[in-house]
């Protein structure tokens, strides 16, 4: 395929351009909404355009795009739909991850989630974040979430793997397997990477939900605080195998845990707790770990010198 046509266009669209594509179109497939597509030059095709001109160009998926190339779909039917975009009908544009039979690795900033049966993040009884196991062996497992900007806006949904993002954002791009919500131009409010089919990594969030702050990058320390200014800032919080995960509380106690058969918490050296009680740790961590039985982490190690060791440098 050329890189230029007879005009000399260039197939590379100008990322303003692109952005500005996406936004008519609500970030998916003008016909079915389907979040993964391609630029597609309507009216003129490609061939025959001088230069890039966003209400020329649409958003469609793969499969909607083969029907046209196929002639399935008339070109005249994309520019009926490009006037009203399926994602602006029905308020958002949709996606699925690939999720194993295996529990997923779910990394967020530097907070991690690894071999759990279940794994949540609990705010007042909401859980904004959650994984859990197939009711029938041999089923994925399954992530719920909802996620918001620092103004508390949600900006995505995920329902049993399925995704959705508003079309009222003010950017959404997915490039390859990463989503990325924006709330004006370099101002990143979510990026999130599938890694198919066992691990979720959330790169970057600032989120707000109902007061508590989550602020969190790839490799830098989770940041969280409640609305009563208790502020956690950790280089690492990991939850490992049984049911665990990080509650909020409306007295503005947070408590983390993790039960089940071997679940344990590490929390690593360089946690901070100010402003308010220290973390609690669930009743059910500390029954499962016996301290003269080797360590839940996996080292081989007795608890008490290994993770039970308090002089210990994770």
């Amino acid at each position: 395929m050329a890189n230029y046509n007879k005009h000399g266009l260039s197939r590379d669209i100008p990322e303003q351009v692109k952005r500005e594509v996406r936004q008519r179109c609500g970030f998916g497939c003008i016909i079915c909404g389907y979040a993964m597509c391609q630029y597609e030059h309507v009216d003129p095709k490609f061939h025959e355009a001088e230069e890039h001109i966003a209400d020329c160009i649409v958003l469609l998926c793969a499969t909607c795009h083969d029907s046209v190339t196929r002639g399935m779909l008339s070109k005249d039917t994309v520019k009926v739909k490009s006037k009203t975009p399926k994602c602006k009908e029905q308020g958002f544009s949709f996606g699925a991850f690939d999720i194993g039979t295996t529990s997923p690795e779910i990394i967020i900033g530097t907070m991690k989630a690894k071999n759990a049966e279940t794994f949540y993040i609990n705010i007042y009884g909401d859980e904004i974040f959650s994984v859990q196991s197939p009711s029938i062996l041999g089923q994925p497992f399954l992530i719920s979430a909802k996620l918001c900007d620092r103004d508390g806006k949600e900006i995505l949904r995920i329902k049993d793997n399925i995704w959705e993002t508003s079309s009222a954002n003010w950017d959404v791009e997915v490039i390859g397997s990463r989503i990325i919500i924006r709330k004006k131009l370099g101002d990143i409010v979510l990026a999130l990477r599938s890694e198919p089919p066992d691990r979720l990594v959330v790169e970057r969030l600032y989120m707000v939900y109902r007061g508590v702050q989550i602020r969190t990058k790839e490799d830098e320390d989770l940041e969280i605080e409640t609305f009563i200014g208790q502020i956690i800032k950790s280089p690492g919080i990991e939850f490992h195998n049984g049911k665990g995960g990080i509650e909020f509380t409306k007295d503005g106690a947070i408590t983390m845990g993790s039960g089940g058969q071997g679940g344990t918490v590490m929390v690593k050296g360089g946690t901070t707790f100010k402003n308010g009680a220290p973390l609690e740790e669930t009743q059910s961590k500390k029954a499962k770990q016996e301290r003269n039985f080797p360590c839940s982490c996996g080292s081989g190690i007795k608890y008490k010198y290994c993770c039970g060791n308090k002089n210990k440098k994770i």
